[in-house]
């Protein structure tokens, strides 16, 4: 009787630990929480989150510009005067053409007296001066001014005798004569030209310069024959 006891004690409490167990099992089982399932939209913006940003490069201040000076407005460039054209320079006729060849002649001869009036004395140089200025009544002092142009004695005595003319033809003074020749002359015009264009004769200046040449050439011939 106590084995069969004993057995039916122990068996019972062997069904009571397993079943205590069993209970305890699935009070676990039920407590614990199942996992959850990743939703759909959770899953997409996984995907879509991009990829890391890098940082962008520091940012460096451009260099501050330098203002440009002020632009000055250009000047006003005023328009050329209109420039009125030259006359038409005539040819000289052929009986012009032949007095200026001539007046050329007679201007070498007057030269050539007069140089050699200079080498046979001294005083030469002021003996030439003295004669020309005496043959138009001038002072002295003119000639040797003249002679400050770098023109020769015939040349001189030329303008003076031009001079001359000019001064009854305008009625301007001998300076104010001289410039005008002495301009033209200096232009490129010959004598032929100027003395058409002032309205003078040129017969009449070789005339002048003839007698001039006649009275340096007795000159030289004193000064050599003593």
């Amino acid at each position: 009787m106590e084995t069969r006891d004993q057995i039916r004690y122990w068996g019972g409490a062997i069904g009571a630990v397993a079943l205590v167990g069993a209970i305890v099992v699935a009070v676990v089982v039920v407590q614990t929480p199942a996992p959850k399932a990743k939703t759909a939209p959770q899953t997409q913006m996984a995907a879509r989150t991009p990829a890391a940003v890098k940082p962008q490069a520091a940012w460096k201040p451009q260099a501050a510009v330098k203002p440009q000076a002020a632009v000055k407005p250009p000047a006003a460039v005023k328009p050329p005067a209109a420039v009125k054209p030259q006359a038409a320079v005539k040819p000289l006729t052929d009986a012009e053409r032949k007095v200026s060849e001539e007046l050329w002649v007679e201007q070498k001869k007057l030269d050539t007296d007069s140089g050699r009036v200079k080498a046979a004395t001294p005083d030469g140089r002021r003996r030439v001066a003295e004669m020309i200025a005496k043959q138009f009544n001038v002072p002295e002092k003119l000639v040797n001014d003249l002679r400050g142009r770098k023109v020769g004695d015939g040349e001189i005595t030329t303008a003076l005798a031009l001079s001359q003319q000019l001064m009854k033809h305008d009625k301007v003074t001998r300076q104010q004569a001289l410039d005008r020749i002495f301009a033209a002359r200096k232009s490129g015009q010959g004598w032929g030209a100027i003395a058409r264009s002032l309205g003078l004769k040129l017969g009449d200046v070789v005339s002048d310069v003839k007698k001039t040449d006649k009275q340096l050439a007795k000159l030289a011939t004193v000064k050599v024959a003593g």
